[in-house]
């Protein structure tokens, strides 16, 4: 019989597992929400319990987890996140050993969505491939020639920690003007908040029931489906500031394919025509000719196919 295996996007306001076959096929999933101030033990045993609750967990052979924070992979530790403060020096593999079967592989949730994004989008036909999630946060993971790239200290590919302006609003991680903090699904609703200080006719406002603190990426997308200017004008700002990272990754690491995922990136080609339009302008001519750049197809199930991939 074929195995399959449990995959786990650990993220910074939802965890979702899954039961998948060596296809790459859910055979059966569940999730619950986290929290900023979660506290490790209790998320823990969240996810044991739902695991447990599976009707396939019993044929499990592996176990994955992908986590939005700094991760050493050999000993499976969360170092650090900046979604989740009180996640640092977290031994996730061990406190996960003790209750779920099999190896247990720790890795970023940015890395297990490229992987999975290698197999899925890519059909792994590519070998160069950079898979950019775009969520609470940005994360980022690479494919070099056709394996999984983690770097010196498996930090490699924290995209949305790239300073875009170095003199910009300080970002959780604790630097300065990271593109995380323009793009991220947190600070798309806070600028047009901002921008709605001024304008009190706007659809996203409708979309939100009157409610500021209710808008989201989705009900921007919404709005700029109709027509507002407000929101557009946040996508197109949004697409052109990846699109200058973009350029630039682009110049440095030669990709064939670039793929984005995530729940900011169901925006479509509301983000997806201004980051083109950016690296066409921007990039060396030739690579960036040769680079594919698409939305995910896969994008709510890359996290957990990746990560139980990650145990295959």
């Amino acid at each position: 019989m074929a195995k399959i295996y449990l995959g786990i996007d650990l993220g910074g306001t939802e965890v979702k597992l899954a039961v998948v076959d060596a296809y790459g096929n859910i055979l059966e999933h569940a999730s619950f929400q986290n929290s900023f101030n979660s506290v490790p033990e209790e998320v823990v045993a969240e996810i044991v319990r739902f695991s447990r609750n599976m009707k396939h967990f019993s044929e499990v052979s592996a176990t994955g987890v992908g986590v939005a924070g700094d991760i050493d992979q050999q000993k499976g530790v969360v170092r650090f996140s900046p979604n989740l403060p009180r996640w640092k020096n977290t031994p996730l593999k061990k406190l996960l050993e003790r209750e779920l079967p099999g190896i247990i592989s720790i890795d970023n949730d940015a890395n297990a969505a490229a992987w999975g994004a290698y197999w899925l989008d890519a059909k792994g036909k590519v070998r160069n491939l950079i898979c950019v999630t775009l969520g609470t946060g940005v994360g980022g993971g690479i494919i070099c020639d056709g394996k999984l790239y983690r770097g010196a200290t498996g930090t490699a590919g924290e995209i949305g920690h790239i300073p875009l302006n170095p003199d910009g609003p300080r970002c959780n991680c604790g630097s300065f003007g990271c593109i995380e903090r323009y793009v991220g699904a947190a600070h798309l609703s806070s600028q047009a908040k901002e921008l709605l200080k001024t304008r009190k006719h706007s659809k996203i406002l409708t979309l939100s029931g009157g409610d500021p603190d209710a808008i989201t990426p989705y009900i921007l997308a919404r709005a700029a489906e109709s027509n507002d200017t407000i929101a557009i004008n946040i996508w197109k700002t949004a697409g052109r500031q990846l699109g200058i990272v973009f350029a630039g990754i682009i110049n440095f690491f030669n990709p064939e394919m670039i793929v984005l995922a995530g729940g900011v990136s169901k925006a479509g080609k509301l983000i997806l025509d201004p980051i083109k339009e950016t690296v066409r302008e921007r990039a060396f001519e030739k690579p960036a000719s040769i680079c594919k750049i698409v939305i995910s197809k896969y994008t709510q199930k890359l996290g957990v196919v990746g990560a139980a991939f990650l145990s295959r």
